[in-house]
């Protein structure tokens, strides 16, 4: 019975499956290479060790100058990039929920919690057929084809199971299981992670000819936290980024598909090194402001949600200015960070009006939501999420094809990929 459900399923993937697309139509392909630095594209030996991206560089545009938004951080900024706006007008302001009962482990995982309308919404209006793949924010988003960006953080659901729950359409993720494209077992990580996903975005592709695609490379991140951006780890994870990227320029050579189609490749942020961790909420509960019970917050009068190169401080109560002014003292005292009020506050370090400090940790510093170690700790690594102004957090963007001008831009903002895309593909953007 399994193997005639897994029949059906195929057959129904490949005939009768959904929208397709004309591979005569105007075409976009955003692809996001998350902790993509500007400063890399501008490396002495960026031609060898990225071939494809060099092509691309010296067939289109190119900017090693894109401000990302504050925070500078992955979901924020991949919601700009489809929406044209910063996160005090599209609403997801960090990448998690401020819920610190839970110890922040949720992410803003749902399309809903976009508060304008998108590249997505749009592409849907007009009838466009629409990809995604391991796009933040997206889990619930009226996409054709999508395999969400989800994980699970508990014990009660799988990763492989909430992916299996959201995707779009239902079939789609079993689909291409029966395809031999998902492996049995399932949730693989780091590069086969990304191989995974690869696979996935190159089979729908190729059989769906989407209008809009986007889709979202993880572990040049990852790496970048773990080891640093100078790293050889982190090279390598950007060679190998190149090499799938050249996969998709393969086949749009091989099919000559480029007079309709643009590609666009972005970063979501730079990255910065660090050599000690900070844990703000330990030095919370030291001052007897906050309660852990088994690690996990219970009860707090302050908290702080740690966002690597910025940390948001919230005051249960707001309105008690004598607690406010003990919570200001104490943090005058720390050397990792410098603080920031809602009235220091401009267009670029935005945060939402229920933050009551805002903290920029210094050169050296990086904060983290961990409760299991002390107040500050040394352990190198890397991080984002600070002052977006900062040359070192600014990212990089690349497009070619179809509607595109050759040569270098100067500066350009991360809201300005929403805009070019919805000029390519007449979405008459108007956040």
């Amino acid at each position: 019975m399994k193997q005639i459900f897994s029949i059906f399923i195929i057959l129904c993937f490949i005939s009768c499956g959904g929208p397709t697309g004309n591979w005569s139509d105007p075409r976009v392909i955003l692809i996001s290479i998350d902790g993509l630095r500007g400063d890399i594209l501008n490396n002495p030996t960026y031609t060898k060790d990225y071939p494809n991206l060099t092509r691309l560089m010296a067939d289109g545009e190119y900017c090693t100058n894109v401000q990302t938004v504050f925070p500078s951080l992955t979901y924020p900024a991949h919601t700009s990039m489809i929406t044209g706006v910063t996160p005090a007008k599209h609403g997801i302001v960090n990448n998690r929920p401020f819920m610190p009962k839970n110890n922040f482990v949720d992410w803003y995982w749902y399309a809903d919690s976009i508060e304008v309308p998108t590249l997505i919404t749009k592409a849907a209006q007009k009838g466009l057929v629409t990809l995604g793949v391991s796009w933040p924010v997206s889990v619930g988003a009226k996409m054709d084809w999508m395999l969400p960006a989800i994980k699970s953080v508990n014990d009660t659901i799988s990763t492989i199971d909430l992916v299996r729950k959201h995707d779009r359409p239902e079939s789609f993720l079993e689909s291409a299981k029966v395809r031999g494209v998902v492996p049995e077992d399932g949730n693989p990580s780091g590069y086969n992670r990304d191989l995974l996903l690869h696979e996935i975005f190159m089979d729908a592709f190729v059989r769906k000819a989407p209008h809009l695609s986007l889709y979202h490379m993880i572990e040049t991140d990852l790496i970048q936290h773990e080891f640093g951006k100078s790293s050889n780890e982190a090279k390598d994870a950007f060679m190998f980024m190149d090499s799938l990227v050249g996969n998709i320029i393969a086949f749009l050579d091989d099919n000559k598909l480029w007079e309709s189609t643009t590609l666009i490749i972005t970063g979501d942020h730079g990255f910065r090194d660090y050599e000690k961790q900070v844990s703000l909420n330990r030095l919370f509960e030291k001052e007897g402001w906050l309660t852990l019970n088994n690690g996990s917050i219970s009860d707090w009068k302050v908290v702080c949600l740690g966002s690597g190169g910025s940390g948001f401080v919230r005051l249960k109560d707001p309105t008690d200015q004598e607690f406010k002014k003990k919570v200001r003292l104490l943090l005058s005292k720390q050397d990792a960070f410098e603080i920031l009020e809602q009235r220091h506050m401009n267009g670029a370090l935005w945060a939402s009006r229920k933050t009551d400090f805002v903290l920029l940790a210094n050169d050296g510093y990086g904060f983290v939501r961990s409760t299991d170690q002390p107040f500050i700790v040394e352990k190198p690594g890397g991080s984002h999420g600070g002052d977006p102004r900062r040359k070192i957090l600014k990212t990089g963007y690349i497009a070619t094809g179809r509607g595109v001008k050759k040569g270098p831009i100067k500066s350009m903002s991360i809201t300005d990929v929403a805009f070019k895309i919805s000029d390519l593909l007449g979405l008459d953007l108007e956040n």
